[in-house]
């Protein structure tokens, strides 16, 4: 991973830890790079714990690329920032649930790979401000995880 990529990532994660904190969660960074998700979101009485997976960018964004086997994701929360560099980025906060009913699998016509060997991807236009498939009910939605003080 080029040094700019984990600069990003890196603005994403902090970036996403901040707003966690300010909606009333407790935050716990996971070890950067390691397969799983990227931070914890734990409730006041720790009776809440949300694992949650980030994918930050700076500029343009890029499709996500969800796997081979999207079945076998386990990160119940997804959140995507973008322009994360700037002096006001936007969150998205999206389920895995939505995730997969959203992904598409590449159909190979430009890629050329046997079906077993195409991947799910989850189309940036979803968290890409004023796309014209922005996921607007997902955008800044810290609710959606629940209430924090419970």
């Amino acid at each position: 991973m080029s040094n700019e990529k984990q600069l990003v990532g890196n603005t994403g994660v902090y970036h996403v830890a901040r707003e966690l904190s300010r909606h009333g969660w407790n935050v716990m960074l996971t070890v950067r790079n390691a397969r799983g998700a990227d931070l914890y979101a734990v409730s006041g009485c720790e009776s809440i714990a949300h694992p949650i997976q980030i994918k930050a960018h700076s500029g343009k964004p890029n499709d996500v690329r969800m796997g081979l086997t999207p079945e076998t994701l386990v990160t119940p929360w997804w959140v995507f920032v973008a322009h994360a560099l700037s002096d006001a980025p936007k969150c998205y906060v999206v389920s895995i649930d939505d995730i997969r009913e959203r992904m598409t699998r590449d159909p190979g016509t430009r890629s050329g790979k046997p079906e077993h060997e195409r991947a799910y991807w989850f189309d940036r236009r979803y968290f890409t401000p004023g796309s014209d498939r922005e996921l607007v009910d997902a955008c800044e939605a810290w609710r959606r995880l629940g209430d924090p003080n419970r």
